[in-house]
This record gives structure tokens, C-alpha cells and sequence, in this order.
């Protein structure tokens, strides 16, 4: 470079960097520079060169920079308000009656006049009905009754939110949140008798995040103890409390055997173990909410649900080691928990007290006992670490690699055995790929053909490693028992080769072994899977 004064962009932020020069044969030339700002410097020189600058923060001086500008301000605090980069929000509610033995014929719009009244009105017409509907149509005598036939009204619904945010902190910092609430029923009325018995049942899903025991470790030393199992416990007598304050005076149904009496807490008692005690406490312990305040409600509302998220961080590749070794070197991090009800359906005895709770009848003594109409054998909560950490790179010569450490965890509450089965997952997997572009092999020879292909050899080889284990805790006596536990090491290798435009050769290795940590009856097994494939592919 010519006698000149040049500035020199390095971005560093620091008010103290270090400046080398370097030529060709590995010695360095002294410079003189001055500092303009933060980010920039200007070079003096007085003959010629050609030398290599490298500006990096002087390890020698504490780190000082820039005093912070209005601008710095302004744009700090736009960055602020801005960091939310996009919000959806998606709510669907759909609703399906079947109504057989409607009498009424239909003529323009689906409608007729029968009684006085339009039939089956604009509001059945346009979706703007429930199960009221019924009542409807059977006061205005619409419904065939008819002691021979059997009719019975049926009813689908499904309401589902799901909202969906992006933001970014900082650049290079991307963090998806993501929260779900979905709710599906169908119920079936029995018009046709008295009383109209109904049955319904569906079930339901919602995100939620469950950190708090994320982390317990379970040793047989300590006989599996838990904590937070402990707390439920706790939590179940409270949630117990809270019930018995509801019914308190609460007169039983005429049509029971306790018909003219009242519930008494000081003498009559909720079900310790029926599952509008178990279903609030379990959710209240492992959801970190406090039992004295948190919600009765087996299916709670959509204010109840929580985001879960995934994190990207990629600022890490613009740091100048790492952009000596690799072209990209990505941090990735995610969380899902979900609580869901697989199934439920209603109590043929139910009888209505308020608000969605009232009695059943006892199976054993056939008296009258609290509980909501829900019958709900089991619930669960699925929490996944997919990954806790995460990393994917990409090598300047092409070479890919990712390390990922996963956990997951399965929370299965079954109120009809009165159990609390957990089981946990801890994953490790690693995984490396590589690609050679036309690698000329098994006889390949100009004129042949192959030299209209790019002759490709694509390789990858994975590792994993997983310790799984199940845990069941009884809620009756308290006690905890393992019930089965297995490490797996799994190793595979795979090479892909383009040999034409029409063959292809892949070759395969796959390593598994098992080892069984707590069953007697099952022992290690190990397996080796290794083979070849030629795919010939025909086109015109």
C-alpha cells in the first residue's frame, strides 16, 4: 500500500484495541495508529506494504468504551419496543348438531313455517346454536316423541386457541413462544325419555410450564424421594378443604336415598382420593401454583395456559475465533409441557347441585357423594427439553457436527388406581456429516456417461445415548416403587454415493445394545444391523 493515511473498521466497540501487522513471511511490522472512535482507527505509513492488519481489544488495558450518545439511546430504546417482531393469534369454534325426528319440511333457506314459528329458524341455520337448541325445539313441538322410537340428539364442539410470538432480544437472539388451549366434546341426549338423560365426553389439552421439578434427582438410596410427590400430599388435603367449604349446606338431590338433608362438613366428608381432589392438587404441585388459591377447575380456563418457547442464538459465529474455524455455530434451547386429559365422559348418576358440581351416587352404598359430571380415569403432563442445550456447526471445510443433550419427563396421574407413574428420559445424541463433490470412483472413465452427473458422496454418522427410567408412586400408603429403567447406546454410520444419473449406492451401519436396569425377567441385548442398497431409478 502506497504512503497514505487509511482508516481501518473493526467494530470492536473498545476505545483500547491492539493493532498488528503481518507479512507474508510471519513478521510483523510496528504501526502507528490513532483511535477515531470506538469502531474505527486511522493508519499511518510511510512506504510500502503489504501486510495483513489484525485489530483485537488489548488484553494488556481494561476494556473501555464509548460514553453512551443520545443516538446509542434512542437506539437502544427501539430496539426495545421492537424486540416483539410478530404476534398470531388463531381461534377456531366449531359446533355439529344432529337432530333426527324433526318433523318439520324444509323450503326456501331451509326454512318452513309450522306453529307460527319458522322452522328450524335462522339461528340453527346459521350455526348459532348450542344444546338449548333441543329444549327449543321440542317446546315448540318440532320432535317426534315417540315411546317405540328411540331418537337421540348428538352434538360435536371443539374450541382451540393457539398463539404464536417472535421475539428478538438482541440480533442474533430469536426466541419463539408458542401457547396452545384445545378443548373437543361430544355428547349424545336421549330426548325420547324422561328426564332427557345425557352422556358426554371428549378431551382436552393446554400448555403450561412445570419447571419446578424439572430437575429432581431419584435415587434408590433415598427410596425415590420426591419432593414435590410429598407436596402433593400436602396439596390434596387442601384442595379437600376448599371442596368441603363449597358443599357446605349444600342440600341433597330430591331424587336420592338423602333427600331433605344437607351436606355437613363437620360430618360428611369430600373423597380424599375421587379425582376432584387429585386432578387440583396434582396440577396446583407440579405447576408451582399455591393449593389455598389455585383453580378447582379439572379443565382450566384459557387464562390458565402458559407459553412454551424455543430459543436460537447465533451471534457466536461473528466472534473472530470462531470465524477462523467454523461458517456457522448456532445455540439452540426449547421447552414444551403440556397438560392433557386423554379421554373423559360424564356420570350416568350425576345429579346437579351448581355451577357444574353436584352428586353421584356411590357404586358400593348407592348415597349420594360430591362430585362434579366428569368421570376422568387419568391425566398427564409432558414436559420435553428438546433440546436444554443444543449445538449445530458448520466447519470452513464443509464439515457439519451438532451435540444435543435432551430430557423429558412423563407425569400420568390415574385416579382410578389412585397412582402416580413418572417416567424420565435423559438423552445425549451427537452427529457429524460430510460431503465430497465429484468423487470419480468404481471405474469411472470419460465417455461413459458419468461425467453428466456430479458424482457425490455423502456421509453422516450419528451417536446416542439414553438413560430412561419409571418411577411409581403410590398415593394411598405414599410409598414410591421402580418399575423399569433401561440405558440404550446407539452408533450409525451411512454413505451415500451418486454413481450415474441413474444408480445410486448407499451403504449403512447401525450398532444398538440395551442395557435393563431394573426387570429381572429381561436381560442386555445387542444388535448389528450392516448392509448395502442400489437404487436404480428408470425416467424418460
Amino acid at each position: 500500500m502506497p504512503d497514505s493515511t487509511f482508516v481501518v473498521e473493526h467494530n470492536l466497540g473498545t476505545l483500547t484495541p491492539k493493532v498488528t501487522a503481518t507479512k507474508k513471511d510471519g513478521s510483523t511490522v510496528k504501526l502507528k495508529f490513532k483511535k477515531i472512535d470506538a469502531d474505527n482507527i486511522s493508519v499511518k505509513v510511510k512506504d510500502t506494504l503489504n501486510v495483513v492488519i489484525r485489530v483485537v481489544q488489548d488484553p494488556d488495558k481494561p476494556a473501555k468504551t464509548a460514553n453512551l450518545t443520545l443516538r446509542d439511546g434512542l437506539d437502544f430504546g427501539l430496539r426495545t419496543v421492537m424486540m416483539l417482531r410478530n404476534v398470531s393469534v388463531s381461534y377456531s369454534n366449531t359446533y355439529n348438531m344432529s337432530l333426527p325426528g324433526f318433523m318439520p319440511s324444509t323450503e326456501l333457506l331451509g326454512q318452513t313455517r309450522r306453529s307460527g314459528y319458522i322452522a328450524p329458524g335462522m339461528d340453527f341455520a346459521f350455526g348459532l346454536t348450542g344444546d338449548d337448541y333441543l329444549y327449543k325445539a321440542i317446546d315448540r313441538g318440532w320432535l317426534l316423541k315417540n315411546d317405540s322410537i328411540a331418537y337421540s340428539a348428538a352434538s360435536t364442539e371443539m374450541q382451540d386457541l393457539q398463539i404464536r410470538a417472535v421475539v428478538e432480544p438482541f440480533v442474533d437472539l430469536r426466541i419463539d413462544l408458542n401457547s396452545n388451549w384445545t378443548k373437543t366434546g361430544s355428547g349424545e341426549i336421549q330426548y325420547m325419555y324422561e328426564g332427557m338423560p345425557r352422556t358426554r365426553s371428549g378431551s382436552f389439552n393446554m400448555s403450561v410450564i412445570t419447571l419446578g421439578s424439572a430437575f429432581e434427582r431419584h435415587t434408590s438410596a433415598n427410596g425415590y424421594r420426591s419432593a414435590k410427590f410429598s407436596k402433593l400430599l400436602d396439596n390434596m388435603e387442601t384442595i379437600k378443604g376448599r371442596l368441603e367449604d363449597i358443599y357446605d349446606g349444600a342440600p341433597y338431590p330430591a331424587q336420592s336415598s338423602r333427600r331433605g338433608q344437607t351436606f355437613n362438613k363437620a360430618g360428611d366428608e369430600m373423597d380424599l382420593y375421587s379425582s376432584d381432589v387429585l386432578i387440583p392438587a396434582f396440577l396446583a404441585t407440579y405447576t408451582g401454583r399455591n393449593a389455598s388459591k389455585s383453580s378447582l377447575d379439572l379443565f382450566p380456563s384459557i387464562l390458565s395456559m402458559l407459553p412454551n418457547w424455543n430459543l436460537t442464538y447465533s451471534g457466536l459465529s461473528k466472534l473472530p475465533f470462531f470465524q477462523r474455524y467454523f461458517k456457522s455455530f448456532n445455540l439452540r434451547h426449547a421447552y414444551r409441557s403440556a397438560y392433557a386429559i386423554g379421554s373423559f365422559n360424564t356420570y350416568n348418576s350425576y345429579m346437579e347441585y351448581m355451577n357444574g358440581r353436584g352428586f353421584i351416587e356411590d357404586v358400593t352404598t348407592g348415597s349420594p357423594i360430591p362430585s362434579t359430571m366428569y368421570n376422568i380415569g387419568s391425566v398427564s403432563i409432558n414436559e420435553s427439553f428438546a433440546p436444554l442445550a443444543g449445538v449445530d456447526m458448520t466447519f470452513n471445510n464443509n464439515i457439519t457436527f451438532r451435540l444435543e443433550f435432551r430430557k423429558t419427563r412423563v407425569l400420568t396421574l390415574s385416579t382410578a388406581s389412585v397412582q402416580l407413574v413418572e417416567t424420565n428420559s435423559d438423552d445425549i445424541t451427537a452427529g457429524a456429516g460430510y460431503k465430497l463433490i465429484g468423487v470419480k470412483l468404481l471405474g469411472s472413465r470419460p465417455g461413459t456417461g458419468r461425467d453428466r452427473v456430479s458424482n457425490d458422496l455423502n456421509m453422516s454418522a450419528d451417536f446416542s445415548y439414553r438413560n430412561q427410567n419409571a418411577l411409581c408412586r403410590n398415593i394411598m400408603n405414599g410409598t414410591t416403587q421402580a418399575t423399569s429403567g433401561n440405558r440404550a447406546i446407539r452408533a450409525s454410520f451411512q454413505a451415500d454415493y451418486t454413481y450415474s444419473r441413474m444408480l445410486t449406492l448407499n451403504f449403512y451401519y447401525d450398532f444398538q445394545s440395551n442395557f435393563p436396569l431394573v426387570s429381572t425377567a429381561a436381560y442386555p441385548t445387542s444388535t448389528h444391523d450392516c448392509g448395502f442398497t442400489l437404487k436404480f431409478t428408470l425416467s424418460r
